[in-house]
């Protein structure tokens, strides 16, 4: 699938930056609409939880309203209690409120821990959830197509990169909305005092300060995280690079040609290409409509001191009303400035949320366009598996990998599909085994298309061995196992079943010498761990795809399933491939022809066709291309000594 790029939501010119006022105030319908899916998403929190967040930061807002009441009462009643001496009611009076002051001041400290505490349950919640989102978006459909579209991983890296920094997440966005719950109940509760003990119009210009650089630093805040979200490309490029200079995997040919200063200078230039932008951007969104927010503030605020003064300079507004609005303004203006619970969070936290939105309506996309399953999903085929003028393009435009491409496989055989590199032999497995889909075309089974069974259904009916299976860094029981997963809950059981597949891929020996046999990870860097050989690793694969046919599999595939054992192990492998797989559709790809002539039938693919096909003898005795292939690797074979690996040739 390809996903159609975008310059913007605007459609503007993604090389020209928009007008700054058009680019802050233009969004607001946008803005609006992510915090609405943000609070909606605190729902999936639970409900006792957020109920307890909220009510937490509301108490959090009042506490210190009523401290500035306490204090403002403390302090008018100074000097009535000195005059009247320590043992009169004044005095009692004074102590009171200095009590209820001094507890309302601690209990706002006491309180903090627990907001944190809360928010951060609360984030931990949603982002569990929001992760099981993006695994199974992952895999809607059962494909990978969607996971390899470049423009969609730009779109949508994001979704991935951000779910792992925990201030990035849309459960922090979550949290970090709902701590803004006090903060904005602390500066309305400001406004109202002061519109009380003073008067109407000095409450108004409270909010009017407060709310003014609130609003004009978020609408910064949010056109900033905009850009940032703009050079997803960028910082994927620059990430790439600095994971080549920390990936094991990646160590040893860096030092060997001295890649280090290229990988440097290269990490560098893509780092400054996905931050220059933000420089300016910062410099453009923050620094000048700053001034202007904080000028309207400052008169606002301004307007109200100077009021309150004169009114307490005139005796018309006591001490203790003075100090109510003094505190309250100045507790009010803090809601202009950074937020470090709230901010970062809620912007950074909804680009990922956004982007993972975005991810699951593509993925979902993708998968929409499939069949829905049969009624005869459930059984296997018996006779044939059929491509039927399969077509197949990596991109809409690209090249045609395969083209009108028809081939029968006869279930229960052996085939052994054969080729020039570039010919489609790894594709045509692929859509076997549904990991993409026909561009045009079908794949039938009994001459039902494959489609119409789910994705998950068909999938378990394969077991394959790809060229780039995975090593995965766990233990060998899990290495084997995975190849029937659903058998790992039965250490004991497990057990038996993992051992027989590895005795039949003929690895149980170097498995059973490991230091903790199947316990053993294989990874020198985990405690205990080992590494194996390239043929000891396609043992291991070998036995895991085994293992999935003893519990049901029924088609192996097996890419290039020889290619790191050298010639006489590959014979002796073979040799007993056609007793393990009696019974199966076995499919192989090999550049080999030692492995290939025992199939029971060879197809040689071209220009993504078939070319040729038959037995061994059949396509010798045709003397066409397969013939001259074999040939030619025949004759290298000749004076080879068959104990030396990889001796093959490019077909």
């Amino acid at each position: 699938m390809v996903v159609s790029s975008s310059d913007g939501t605007d459609g503007t010119d993604p090389g020209r930056e928009p007008p700054l006022w058009r680019e802050l105030i233009g969004g607001a319908r946008d803005r609006f609409k992510h915090r609405w899916e943000i609070a909606k998403l605190a729902r999936t929190g639970g409900w006792p939880l957020l109920g307890a967040a909220l009510g937490v930061q509301v108490i959090a807002g009042v506490l210190p309203a009523a401290f500035v009441v306490a204090t403002a009462e403390t302090i008018a009643a100074v000097p009535a209690a000195v005059s009247a001496g320590t043992d009169s009611p004044q005095w009692l009076e004074l102590r009171t409120s200095l009590i209820i002051a001094a507890v309302l001041f601690f209990g706002a400290q006491l309180l903090l821990p627990v907001q944190a505490f809360v928010g951060d349950l609360l984030r931990r919640r949603i982002d569990y959830r929001s992760r099981d989102r993006l695994m199974a978006a992952s895999f809607a459909g059962g494909g990978v197509a969607v996971l390899e579209d470049a423009e969609l991983l730009e779109q949508t890296s994001d979704a991935f990169t951000m779910t792992r920094v925990a201030l990035w997440t849309p459960g922090a966005a979550c949290a970090g909305l709902i701590a803004l719950v006090s903060r904005y109940t602390q500066v309305v509760l400001m406004a109202g005092l002061v519109a009380v003990v003073f008067a109407w119009w000095a409450g108004v210009g409270l909010l009017v300060a407060g709310l003014t650089i609130r609003f004009g630093y978020r609408l910064g805040l949010s056109a900033f995280g905009q850009a940032f979200g703009a050079l997803a490309a960028a910082r994927r490029k620059a990430e790439y690079y600095r994971g080549l200079m920390a990936q094991p995997t990646a160590a040893k040919e860096v030092r060997i040609y001295g890649l280090l200063p290229w990988l440097q200078e290269s990490y560098r230039d893509a780092a400054t290409d996905s931050t220059r932008p933000l420089w300016r951007a910062r410099r453009r969104i923050f620094y000048g409509p700053y001034v202007l927010y904080t000028l309207v503030s400052f008169v606002a605020l301004a307007l109200v001191l100077a009021g309150a003064a004169r009114a307490s300079a005139t005796t018309a507004l006591g001490i203790g009303a003075f100090m109510v609005v003094t505190q309250a303004a100045l507790s009010a203006i803090r809601i202009g400035g950074f937020i470090a619970e709230a901010d970062v969070q809620t912007e950074y936290g909804m680009l990922a949320h956004h982007a993972l939105r975005k991810f699951e309506r593509l993925t979902a996309s993708a998968a929409e366009t499939l069949p829905a399953p049969g009624s005869d999903e459930g059984q296997d085929p018996v006779r044939e598996i059929r491509f039927e003028k399969v077509s197949f393009r990596y991109r809409p435009g690209g090249a045609a990998i395969l083209e009108d491409l028809d081939l029968t496989i006869a279930v229960g055989a052996s085939t052994a599909i054969v080729g020039l590199n570039g010919a489609g032999k790894t594709t045509l497995v692929k859509l076997l085994a549904r990991l993409y889909e026909p561009t045009s075309g079908r794949i039938l089974a009994d001459g039902v298309d494959i489609r119409t069974y789910s994705v998950a259904s068909w999938q378990r009916r394969v077991a394959a061995i790809f060229q780039d299976f995975v090593h995965f860094e766990l233990p060998v029981r899990e290495n084997v196992g995975f190849g029937a997963v659903e058998l790992l809950d039965d250490r004991v059981a497990a057990d038996v079943k993992i051992w027989e597949a590895l005795r039949r891929a003929g690895a149980e020996d170097f498995v059973a010498a490991l230091p903790g046999g199947l316990d053993t990870p294989l990874s020198r860097q985990y405690t205990g761990g080992t590494d194996l050989s390239g043929g000891q690793w396609q043992r291991v694969a070998i036995a895991r795809a085994l293992l999935a046919v003893e519990v049901g599999a029924r088609i192996l595939v097996l890419d290039e399933p020889t290619a790191n054992l050298d010639v006489r192990a590959e014979v002796d492998f073979f040799d007993r491939f056609l007793d393990l797989t009696e019974g199966l559709t076995s499919l192989v790809i090999s550049h080999r022809f030692s492995t290939v002539r025992r199939a029971d039938r060879i197809v040689v693919l071209e220009h993504g066709r078939v070319l040729e096909q038959g037995t061994h003898a059949e396509l010798l005795s045709r003397g066409g291309r397969y013939a001259q292939l074999f040939e030619l690797q025949a004759a290298r074979y000749a004076d080879a000594d068959p104990t030396v690996p990889d001796e093959r040739i490019g077909v």
